[in-house]
């Protein structure tokens, strides 16, 4: 894992937070940015939505099986969690962890455990922080910064795929 220096005495682990990989997702040019962390042997969240996910079979293999890939939820859909009540965020939750679940057993034979709710726009609420915990995953909110005891890194896959300037 990488680290950065925030002050001279606070070293703290990098937590690359990419968001939105989803059924629509190139495959091809997910895996071409995943392979900038691999070279420099570095770990890489996908904050990923998972409605319909699985219809992109090659997308759903490379993120059930890359190395140094870890996957975060980012929501069953990509919306606005924050206005929902505790039921519905609960729900959503769930449904997204199940999924995800027997998917990657039923395509792999295994399971890469999500810890993280990443949360879209960074929005939250009691409901959405209730049902995260109920759902034993992490909440967070941060963009760029300090999180928990990591210095959070976004990114979009699709900006750094097509971009000719990003260097990790």
């Amino acid at each position: 894992m990488k680290h950065i220096s925030i002050s001279k005495h606070d070293v703290m682990k990098i937590l690359y937070r990419d968001d939105d990989a989803n059924v629509y997702t190139d495959a091809y040019l997910f895996k071409k940015v995943h392979e900038q962390f691999l070279e420099k042997n570095i770990e890489h969240t996908a904050a990923v939505v998972m409605k319909d996910l699985w219809e992109n079979h090659a997308l759903f293999w490379y993120l059930a099986t890359a190395p140094l890939l870890n996957i975060g939820l980012h929501g069953w859909e990509h919306k606005d969690y924050s206005v929902l009540n505790y039921e519905e965020c609960y729900e959503d939750i769930k449904k997204s962890l199940e999924y995800w679940k027997e998917n990657s057993i039923r395509m792999t034979g295994q399971c890469k455990e999500i810890k993280i709710f990443f949360a879209p726009w960074n929005k939250e609420s009691s409901n959405i922080r209730r049902a995260c915990q109920e759902n034993k995953l992490r909440f967070c909110n941060i963009k760029k910064g300090k999180w928990e005891n990591y210095y959070i890194k976004s990114l979009h896959w699709w900006y750094v795929a097509m971009s000719d300037d990003w260097k990790l």
